[in-house]
């Protein structure tokens, strides 16, 4: 079932329209970052209470990549196991499952933000993201003249999806960005 609450539904909506915009799950979260925007979590520990807070990649990714959004039933995704260490101790540990060992995988289940074909495109596109390796690097930090390069694109799109989110929720970020920018740059917006 989708969210009974409208402004957790329109901010998933939200992750799935600036998916299909700007292509992977790191640029959807920099950009809800960017904006200022709240993004919710759900804490079954607090009576499952909706708590708003800065988005974060984990969160971001799990929705792109989690079937459920697309209106499947799923069980069995992972596989938590024992092992001994070296050392003969016991260990736990969780292993993700590829799909075709899910013990469960009901399409078309109930109402989904997406729909599967939309899915599955979507994880073919985040397969085909560069991933940074452990302890490497993902690329130069934009700073200064090249982090302004990309102010226009930011405002057009703050244009598309922001207004939807209730304004209790969205931090002005934008504006002060425009604020520090040049003219020129925010008069092409």
């Amino acid at each position: 079932m989708l969210h009974p609450d409208e402004a957790v539904r329109q901010a998933i909506r939200c992750v799935f329209e600036r998916f299909a915009e700007l292509g992977s799950a790191r640029r959807v979260w920099l950009w809800l970052r960017g904006e200022g925007l709240s993004f919710p979590a759900q804490y079954n520990n607090y009576g499952n209470e909706i708590r708003w807070g800065t988005p974060t990649y984990t969160a971001i990714h799990g929705i792109l990549t989690n079937p459920v959004y697309a209106g499947a039933y799923v069980y069995g995704k992972s596989r938590h196991e024992r092992v001994l260490d070296e050392a003969g101790k016991i260990k736990k540990r969780s292993r993700k499952l590829p799909q075709s060992q899910w013990a469960v995988l009901i399409h078309e289940h109930h109402e989904g933000y997406i729909d599967r074909a939309t899915y599955e495109a979507n994880q073919a596109r985040l397969g085909t993201n560069i991933r940074p390796r452990a302890h490497q690097p993902g690329g130069a930090v934009r700073e200064g003249a090249a982090l302004l390069q990309a102010l226009p694109l930011a405002v057009t799109v703050a244009a598309n999806c922001a207004p939807n989110i209730p304004g209790e929720m969205r931090v002005p970020a934008i504006t002060a960005l425009a604020r520090t920018s040049s003219t020129a740059a925010v008069s092409t917006a």
